[in-house]
This record gives C-alpha cells, sequence and structure tokens, in this order.
C-alpha cells in the first residue's frame, strides 16, 4: 500500500505547505520516518506570540533531532538525502509578537538581540517579521546598543505610550524611535516598516474612513512649530531608508517637521522604495507645514509606485474663525509659491504612480492633466463605465489587475482659494478623460464620483466612501 512517503520529495514538500503547523505537528509522530521527512516544512515558517515560546524555540534549536537513521526501505526513495540534511530544521520565515502586557517585564534589549541572533546563526537565510504591541518605554531605548539581523519587518503598536505629542523621538533619551528604526545599526537588514502610536494592537484599528479621521489626534497648536518656521538645516540622514521597501506611518503624531525632513528632504534617496503611506499624523499640519509636505510629494511621487498621503482635517474648520484663517494663507502661500501647490505637483509628476491616495485640506482643478482631445473624441457619445464598481472594496485592485491606474482625492475643506465650485471640479475630470486612469473623488457632504475615462461620471450618496467598511488591508493604514 503507498503511502505519502512514496512521492518524490519535491511533490511531499508541496503536500506539506497545505497543512496546518498542528497537522505537521501530528504527522511527524506517526512514525521515525515521517518525523525525518516533516522537519524542513514544520521549521519553513513559524509564528512565535509570547516571549516563553520564543525562547524555547531557541532552545529546540540548538539541539539535534534523537531518532535513529531512517528505514532502509525510504532510504530507497529518498537516497540522495542524508540523515543530516533530513534533520536540518531551517527556518525560512519567522514572526514574532510581543505584547507587553504579557512580556513587558521579562524581556531587554539584550535578551532579544540574544535570541535573535541565535536565530540568524542557526538560519542563515531566515526573514524575521517583528511585532511589538503596547508601549515599551524601558528596553526600547536599549535596543540602539544592540544589534538584530535578518528582521527584515518590523511592526510597532505604541499605543499606550506616555510621550510627550510634541517631542521628537530622535535624539531624545526617552524615545530614540526614529534613529532605533531607520538608521541603520540596530536593524541591518529592515525592509518594511509600519509604525502605529495609536493603537494597542491591531484589534484596535480603525473599521472606516470616518473612523479614521475622528480617531486621529487632534490638530491643536502645541504639535505645531510656529506658523512661517522651516526645517532644521541640522538634518542627520538616516541610512537604513537605502534598504526600504515599504513604509507605512499611521497616526503618530511624533513625525514632526524635523523627522521629515530627515525622512525624505535628506541626500539619502530610498531608491528601493514601493510602497509609502503617510496617514493622520497629527504633528504634521495640512497647512503650516506646506513646503515639507511638497518636498515629500515631489520625490516620493518620483520613486514610489503606491502613496497614500492623508493629512488631517482641520477640526472645527467651518465655526472657528482662526481656522478659516488658514484658507487665506493657504491661498495666499501657493500664489507665492507656485512649485509647493500639491495640485501642480501632482499634475506635472503624478502620472506614472499607479496608485495614488490623497487627503488634502483643499484641491482644486490643476491637479487633473490638460486635456487633449481630437475633435471626433470630444463630439462621441458616453455611457457609463462597463466595467463594474462593486464590490467598491475590490475596486482599487481589479483597476490595476486590467492595466488602469487609481486614483482618489479627498477634499476636506473645499476648493483651492475658492475659485471654482466642486461640481467644477467633477466636470473637469470629466472632460479630462485621461488614458486609462480613474478617478474617485470625495468631499464631506459633496456626492462621490467615480470617473473612468471615455464614460460618463457614477454619482454615489454623500458620505458613502467615509462611511463604507474597511478591507483587512485597508485597516493597516
Amino acid at each position: 500500500m503507498l503511502s505519502v512517503l512514496d512521492l518524490p520529495r519535491e511533490l511531499y514538500l508541496i503536500v506539506c505547505t497545505h497543512l496546518q503547523p498542528t497537522d505537521l505537528a501530528r504527522l511527524a509522530g506517526v512514525s521515525r520516518d515521517h518525523y525525518l521527512a516533516a522537519q524542513e516544512p514544520l521549521y519553513t515558517s513559524i509564528t512565535i506570540t509570547s516571549y516563553s515560546r520564543f525562547v524555547k524555540l531557541v532552545d529546540t534549536l540548538r539541539r539535534v533531532p534523537v531518532v535513529s537513521t531512517i528505514s532502509p526501505q525510504q532510504r530507497l526513495r529518498w537516497f540522495k538525502l542524508t540523515d543530516a540534511q533530513l534533520r536540518e530544521r531551517e527556518i525560512k520565515h519567522l514572526h514574532i509578537i510581543l505584547d507587553n502586557r504579557e512580556d513587558g517585564y521579562r524581556i531587554t534589549g539584550a535578551t532579544l538581540s540574544n535570541c535573535i541572533g541565535a536565530v540568524a546563526r542557526k538560519c542563515y537565510s531566515v526573514k524575521i517579521h517583528l511585532s511589538l504591541y503596547g508601549a515599551w518605554p524601558k528596553w526600547i531605548p536599549q535596543l540602539e546598543r544592540f544589534g538584530l539581523p535578518n528582521v527584515t519587518k518590523l511592526t510597532l503598536f505604541l499605543g499606550g505610550a506616555e510621550l510627550e505629542p510634541g517631542r521628537t523621538w530622535r535624539g531624545s533619551d526617552e524615545s530614540p524611535l526614529w534613529n532605533l528604526v531607520f538608521s541603520g545599526s540596530s536593524f541591518s537588514d529592515l525592509k518594511d516598516v509600519y509604525i502605529n502610536t495609536r493603537a494597542y494592537h491591531p484589534g484596535d484599528l480603525p473599521s472606516s474612513l470616518r473612523e479614521s479621521i475622528h480617531g486621529a489626534h487632534p490638530v491643536r497648536d502645541y504639535v505645531w512649530t510656529k506658523p512661517h518656521e522651516s526645517t532644521s538645516d541640522n538634518v542627520v540622514p538616516f541610512y537604513g531608508l537605502r534598504r526600504m521597501e515599504r513604509i507605512v506611518l499611521a497616526h503618530t503624531p511624533h513625525l514632526t517637521l524635523d523627522i521629515m525632513q530627515s525622512l525624505f528632504g535628506s541626500d539619502i534617496i530610498p531608491q528601493n522604495l514601493t510602497k509609502l503611506e503617510i496617514v493622520n499624523c497629527a504633528s504634521l499640519h495640512p497647512v503650516k507645514h506646506l513646503p515639507a509636505i511638497a518636498t515629500l510629494l515631489q520625490r516620493a511621487l518620483q520613486l514610489v509606485k503606491h502613496l497614500k498621503l492623508h493629512l488631517c482635517k482641520l477640526s472645527h474648520f467651518d465655526n472657528d474663525d482662526d481656522h478659516s484663517d488658514l484658507a487665506t494663507q493657504y491661498a495666499s502661500h501657493i500664489d507665492q509659491h507656485s512649485a509647493e501647490h500639491p495640485c501642480n505637483i501632482v499634475r506635472e509628476l503624478g502620472n506614472r504612480i499607479p496608485y495614488l491616495d490623497l487627503a488634502l485640506p483643499f484641491a482644486c482643478a490643476k491637479i487633473f492633466p490638460p486635456a487633449q482631445k481630437s475633435w471626433q473624441a470630444l463630439a462621441a457619445s458616453r455611457d457609463y463605465p462597463a466595467f463594474p464598481r462593486e464590490p467598491v472594496e475590490t475596486l482599487p485592485a481589479r483597476l490595476m489587475a486590467q492595466g488602469y491606474k487609481y486614483r482618489r482625492l479627498i477634499s476636506w475643506h473645499g476648493v483651492c482659494r475658492g475659485t471654482h465650485k466642486w461640481h467644477d471640479m467633477r466636470e473637469t475630470a470629466a472632460n479630462m478623460q485621461q488614458e486609462r486612469v480613474s478617478w474617485v473623488l470625495v468631499s464631506p457632504n459633496q456626492a462621490d464620483t467615480w470617473q473612468m475615462p471615455g464614460c460618463l461620471a457614477v454619482e454615489r450618496l454623500a458620505n458613502e466612501e467615509l462611511l463604507r467598511g474597511f478591507t483587512e488591508e485597508e485597516r493597516w493604514a
């Protein structure tokens, strides 16, 4: 009678990829041959959810599996493999999740570095994803003195950290987060970073765009610099940016003007960066820090394939005279410095990027490239798009899979300078008809609009996009 062991080794490993870790553990307990055969798939991808289990994993890797040689019958099947090769426990992907409420009192920077180093020495090609939940005020500063090799992805949910919103983390003895993550010293192999200082763990992430807006730290004067204050000339470059491929900074008021300048205004160009998301970071003022935002847009639009920039909504804008003056200040600035007008930057540099999602305080028709059409195209009749809009949650992915470029524009407080109405924005988008580019236009209390090239605009109810529930992927931003 044939068994799964009769399969060639390559097919056996493919079958094992469809089994859960608990099933693989049961398979390893069937017989001596199964025990040896299952070692490689059992250790290929591992998720550790506590520090005590991490210590047990390190101890297990140091030990050689105690089992006699494989049977003569199995030797005939896999004659090219030695017993040592079958016993090898090579981890390819390791996800370590540590929660401050459970493990905060056990871990120091030295112990974490020693454990990760032990795994890296045993499994040279392992890719480690390190996730930290909660505030770690005692030992996160210690990590600057140690190396964490093979950590390619870092996820930080630092909700509950008692830190001053207006203080920079870099250069502070209490909060050296920016140096730790981006300097390239401690995390020498880091490529993917997610930082959220509002949520304690993934379960606290917002479930809709409206919830994300209202859950952001309020934009108050104490987290702003002076209205005309420029960025510091003393910029310390973050050399770790050279290896970065994905950066997501969500709901962190500690992303200050100086940190923005160090990340996106220095001489260190993140040539490998493909995805950048900055969402509702309250210290980044959407009007008073417009030069830094313009620099970010100019650089990111030429580098990345996926850009999401959601600037905070100004609370009580329509009912507060001080906030209403910001519209005048914004208009004056873009009139004097047209190169820093976000709409001009997107029009000039945003043609090549496949995915662009912007939430700006003001927007205008200048964000659209000028229409270049023949009279035949202008005279052609248009109908509603044949491309299905539903389900809306998967619309960006489906559009890009068909070769379209996806754009979403959210304007919190209307049109730049008040030069035209929001209805004129929709008309301009309809007439522009840029080749294979889809636009979603959103403004509070205005009808949401979806525009496909060569088709009539599809209007939705006001605030429908703001109230729509997030997918799991959208929640992580």
